[in-house]
Protein backbone atom coordinates (compact mmCIF):
# COMPACT_ATOMS: atom_id res chain seq x y z
CA UNK A 1 0.00 0.00 0.00
CA UNK A 2 1.36 3.31 -1.14
CA UNK A 3 2.53 5.70 2.02
CA UNK A 4 0.95 9.14 2.30
CA UNK A 5 4.06 10.69 0.68
CA UNK A 6 4.40 8.28 -2.58
CA UNK A 7 0.87 9.00 -3.61
CA UNK A 8 1.81 12.91 -3.03
CA UNK A 9 4.72 12.66 -5.06
CA UNK A 10 2.98 10.91 -7.73
CA UNK A 11 0.00 12.86 -8.43
CA UNK A 12 2.69 15.49 -8.46
CA UNK A 13 4.49 13.75 -10.80
CA UNK A 14 1.39 13.09 -12.86
CA UNK A 15 0.86 16.75 -13.08
CA UNK A 16 3.72 17.68 -14.68
CA UNK A 17 5.17 20.28 -12.20
CA UNK A 18 8.27 20.38 -9.40
CA UNK A 19 7.88 21.12 -6.11
CA UNK A 20 9.08 24.60 -6.64
CA UNK A 21 6.07 25.24 -9.12
CA UNK A 22 3.80 23.17 -6.17
CA UNK A 23 5.54 25.92 -3.98
CA UNK A 24 4.66 28.86 -5.47
CA UNK A 25 0.93 28.03 -6.30
CA UNK A 26 0.15 26.58 -3.12
CA UNK A 27 2.20 28.87 -0.92
CA UNK A 28 3.80 26.26 1.18
CA UNK A 29 7.24 26.14 1.72
CA UNK A 30 9.16 24.01 -0.57
CA UNK A 31 10.99 22.29 2.20
CA UNK A 32 7.09 20.91 3.78
CA UNK A 33 6.69 19.77 0.77
CA UNK A 34 9.73 17.70 -0.03
CA UNK A 35 9.53 16.38 3.38
CA UNK A 36 5.87 15.71 2.94
CA UNK A 37 6.69 13.94 -0.16
CA UNK A 38 9.50 11.53 1.85
CA UNK A 39 6.67 10.79 4.07
CA UNK A 40 8.17 12.72 6.87
CA UNK A 41 6.16 15.03 8.70
CA UNK A 42 8.83 15.74 11.79
CA UNK A 43 8.30 19.59 10.58
CA UNK A 44 8.15 22.29 13.34
CA UNK A 45 4.51 23.56 13.06
CA UNK A 46 1.04 22.64 15.06
CA UNK A 47 -0.70 19.68 14.40
CA UNK A 48 -3.38 22.42 13.11
CA UNK A 49 -1.16 23.69 10.88
CA UNK A 50 0.52 20.90 9.66
CA UNK A 51 -3.50 18.87 8.81
CA UNK A 52 -3.79 22.56 7.04
CA UNK A 53 -0.88 22.19 4.41
CA UNK A 54 -1.54 18.54 4.00
CA UNK A 55 -5.44 19.22 2.98
CA UNK A 56 -4.46 22.25 1.12
CA UNK A 57 -1.52 19.59 -1.10
CA UNK A 58 -3.84 17.13 -1.64
CA UNK A 59 -6.69 19.14 -2.80
CA UNK A 60 -4.21 21.11 -4.93
CA UNK A 61 -3.05 17.89 -6.92
CA UNK A 62 -6.61 16.75 -6.84
CA UNK A 63 -6.18 14.02 -4.72
CA UNK A 64 -8.95 13.27 -1.76
CA UNK A 65 -7.91 15.18 1.72
CA UNK A 66 -10.08 13.88 3.75
CA UNK A 67 -8.88 9.97 2.75
CA UNK A 68 -5.19 11.75 3.33
CA UNK A 69 -6.09 13.27 6.43
CA UNK A 70 -7.63 10.12 8.05
CA UNK A 71 -4.22 8.16 6.72
CA UNK A 72 -2.57 10.97 8.54
CA UNK A 73 -4.50 10.86 11.59
CA UNK A 74 -4.15 7.36 11.80
CA UNK A 75 0.07 7.17 11.60
CA UNK A 76 -0.43 9.50 14.89
CA UNK A 77 -2.53 7.55 16.73
CA UNK A 78 -0.46 4.62 16.28
CA UNK A 79 2.35 6.67 18.06
CA UNK A 80 4.04 7.54 14.71
CA UNK A 81 4.78 11.12 14.73
CA UNK A 82 7.46 12.49 13.26
CA UNK A 83 10.11 13.86 15.50
CA UNK A 84 10.88 17.63 15.98
CA UNK A 85 13.88 19.08 14.60
CA UNK A 86 15.52 22.25 15.55
CA UNK A 87 12.46 24.92 15.28
CA UNK A 88 12.64 27.41 12.17
CA UNK A 89 11.46 30.51 11.84
CA UNK A 90 7.96 30.50 10.02
CA UNK A 91 7.95 31.94 6.24
CA UNK A 92 4.99 33.78 4.76
CA UNK A 93 2.75 31.06 4.07
CA UNK A 94 -1.25 31.23 2.07
CA UNK A 95 -2.72 27.97 2.35
CA UNK A 96 -5.16 27.33 -0.92
CA UNK A 97 -8.26 27.65 0.98
CA UNK A 98 -7.09 30.77 2.45
CA UNK A 99 -5.03 30.13 5.79
CA UNK A 100 -2.49 32.49 6.44
CA UNK A 101 0.86 32.18 9.05
CA UNK A 102 2.29 35.46 10.73
CA UNK A 103 5.53 36.68 9.51
CA UNK A 104 8.38 35.43 12.07
CA UNK A 105 6.44 35.33 14.73
CA UNK A 106 3.66 32.68 16.75
CA UNK A 107 1.68 31.03 14.54
CA UNK A 108 -1.83 32.05 13.94
CA UNK A 109 -4.39 29.24 13.28
CA UNK A 110 -5.77 28.64 9.97
CA UNK A 111 -9.13 30.15 9.06
CA UNK A 112 -11.61 27.81 7.85
CA UNK A 113 -11.41 26.91 3.83
CA UNK A 114 -13.25 28.28 1.15
CA UNK A 115 -15.39 25.42 1.31
CA UNK A 116 -16.45 25.43 5.05
CA UNK A 117 -16.86 29.43 4.79
CA UNK A 118 -19.56 28.85 1.96
CA UNK A 119 -21.26 26.35 4.04
CA UNK A 120 -21.83 27.95 6.98
CA UNK A 121 -22.57 31.55 4.92
CA UNK A 122 -25.30 29.34 3.25
CA UNK A 123 -26.97 28.65 6.03
CA UNK A 124 -26.31 31.79 7.89
CA UNK A 125 -28.21 33.20 5.26
CA UNK A 126 -31.01 29.97 5.51
CA UNK A 127 -31.49 31.05 9.34
CA UNK A 128 -31.95 34.79 8.54
CA UNK A 129 -34.02 34.05 6.10
CA UNK A 130 -36.46 32.02 7.94
CA UNK A 131 -36.14 34.96 10.85
CA UNK A 132 -37.61 36.92 8.54
CA UNK A 133 -39.86 35.10 7.41
CA UNK A 134 -41.70 34.43 10.82
CA UNK A 135 -41.63 38.07 12.10
CA UNK A 136 -43.08 39.21 8.57
CA UNK A 137 -46.07 36.54 9.64
CA UNK A 138 -46.17 37.87 12.68
CA UNK A 139 -46.63 41.32 11.46
CA UNK A 140 -49.22 40.35 9.35
CA UNK A 141 -51.46 38.31 11.77
CA UNK A 142 -51.66 41.04 14.09
CA UNK A 143 -52.54 43.43 10.98
CA UNK A 144 -54.86 41.01 9.86
CA UNK A 145 -56.73 40.11 13.06
CA UNK A 146 -56.30 42.57 15.68
CA UNK A 147 -55.87 46.02 13.73
CA UNK A 148 -58.39 45.45 11.17
CA UNK A 149 -61.61 47.39 12.76
CA UNK A 150 -64.83 45.61 12.88
CA UNK A 151 -67.62 46.45 10.73
CA UNK A 152 -70.79 47.40 12.71
CA UNK A 153 -73.46 44.93 12.37
CA UNK A 154 -75.99 47.36 11.28
CA UNK A 155 -74.24 48.37 8.30
CA UNK A 156 -74.75 44.69 6.85
CA UNK A 157 -78.27 45.03 7.47
CA UNK A 158 -78.63 48.34 5.48
CA UNK A 159 -79.28 48.04 1.38
CA UNK A 160 -77.39 50.28 -0.75
CA UNK A 161 -78.10 53.83 -0.16
CA UNK A 162 -78.60 54.57 -3.48
CA UNK A 163 -81.69 51.86 -3.86
CA UNK A 164 -83.33 54.13 -0.30
CA UNK A 165 -82.35 57.60 -1.71
CA UNK A 166 -82.92 58.06 -5.32
CA UNK A 167 -85.53 55.08 -6.29
CA UNK A 168 -83.40 53.75 -8.58
CA UNK A 169 -84.77 49.74 -9.61
CA UNK A 170 -82.53 46.97 -10.93
CA UNK A 171 -83.61 45.41 -14.23
CA UNK A 172 -81.98 42.44 -15.56
CA UNK A 173 -82.27 40.72 -18.99
CA UNK A 174 -81.31 37.02 -19.05
CA UNK A 175 -81.04 35.64 -22.46
CA UNK A 176 -82.45 32.01 -22.99
CA UNK A 177 -80.87 32.03 -26.45
CA UNK A 178 -78.45 34.53 -28.07
CA UNK A 179 -80.41 37.71 -28.68
CA UNK A 180 -79.88 41.69 -28.88
CA UNK A 181 -81.30 44.18 -26.84
CA UNK A 182 -81.06 48.13 -26.40
CA UNK A 183 -82.43 49.62 -23.87
CA UNK A 184 -83.04 54.02 -23.52
CA UNK A 185 -83.78 56.30 -21.09
CA UNK A 186 -87.21 57.80 -22.22
CA UNK A 187 -87.81 60.60 -23.17
CA UNK A 188 -83.98 62.04 -22.46
CA UNK A 189 -82.77 59.46 -25.16
CA UNK A 190 -79.94 58.44 -22.95
CA UNK A 191 -78.58 54.61 -23.93
CA UNK A 192 -78.61 52.75 -20.82
CA UNK A 193 -77.32 49.89 -22.80
CA UNK A 194 -77.27 48.12 -25.90
CA UNK A 195 -75.24 44.58 -26.92
CA UNK A 196 -75.43 41.37 -27.53
CA UNK A 197 -76.24 38.87 -24.55
CA UNK A 198 -75.25 34.96 -24.89
CA UNK A 199 -77.10 32.00 -24.24
CA UNK A 200 -77.09 31.81 -20.39
CA UNK A 201 -75.88 35.48 -20.19
CA UNK A 202 -76.90 38.04 -17.89
CA UNK A 203 -76.71 41.73 -18.01
CA UNK A 204 -78.35 43.69 -14.75
CA UNK A 205 -78.60 47.68 -15.33
CA UNK A 206 -80.16 50.74 -12.65
CA UNK A 207 -83.83 51.67 -13.99
CA UNK A 208 -84.92 55.41 -13.53
CA UNK A 209 -88.20 56.40 -14.69
CA UNK A 210 -89.65 54.99 -17.89
CA UNK A 211 -87.27 53.20 -20.58
CA UNK A 212 -87.52 52.42 -24.33
CA UNK A 213 -86.53 48.98 -24.78
CA UNK A 214 -85.78 46.77 -28.16
CA UNK A 215 -85.44 43.33 -28.58
CA UNK A 216 -83.97 41.79 -31.56
CA UNK A 217 -86.24 38.63 -30.28
CA UNK A 218 -88.06 38.80 -27.54
CA UNK A 219 -89.00 34.80 -26.88
CA UNK A 220 -85.12 34.81 -26.34
CA UNK A 221 -85.00 36.92 -23.32
CA UNK A 222 -86.40 36.83 -19.55
CA UNK A 223 -87.19 40.50 -18.00
CA UNK A 224 -86.75 41.04 -13.96
CA UNK A 225 -87.00 44.01 -12.18
CA UNK A 226 -85.87 44.04 -8.53
CA UNK A 227 -85.37 39.56 -8.98
CA UNK A 228 -89.06 40.12 -10.33
CA UNK A 229 -89.87 38.54 -13.39
CA UNK A 230 -91.77 40.64 -15.67
CA UNK A 231 -93.08 39.12 -18.97
CA UNK A 232 -91.79 40.81 -22.44
CA UNK A 233 -94.50 41.64 -24.31
CA UNK A 234 -93.57 40.47 -28.03
CA UNK A 235 -91.84 37.17 -29.83
CA UNK A 236 -89.69 38.43 -32.41
CA UNK A 237 -88.23 41.99 -33.24
CA UNK A 238 -89.86 45.05 -31.46
CA UNK A 239 -90.20 47.79 -29.09
CA UNK A 240 -92.10 48.35 -25.97
CA UNK A 241 -91.80 50.83 -23.16
CA UNK A 242 -91.84 49.88 -19.42
CA UNK A 243 -92.86 52.39 -16.90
Amino acid sequence: MQTIGERLEEARKRKGISIREAAETTKIRSDYLQKFEANSFDVDLPPLYLKGFLKAYARFLELDPERLLSDFNSIVTEGKPARRETREVYGRVDFADGARAAEGGPAVPPSRSAQDQALLLKFGLLGGGAIVLVVVIIVLCKVLFFNAPAKPASSLAQPPAATQTDGAQTLTFTAIEATRVKVVQDPDGAVVFNGSLARGESKSMKKLGKLLITVEAGKNVRMEVNGRSYPVPLDGYGQFHLE
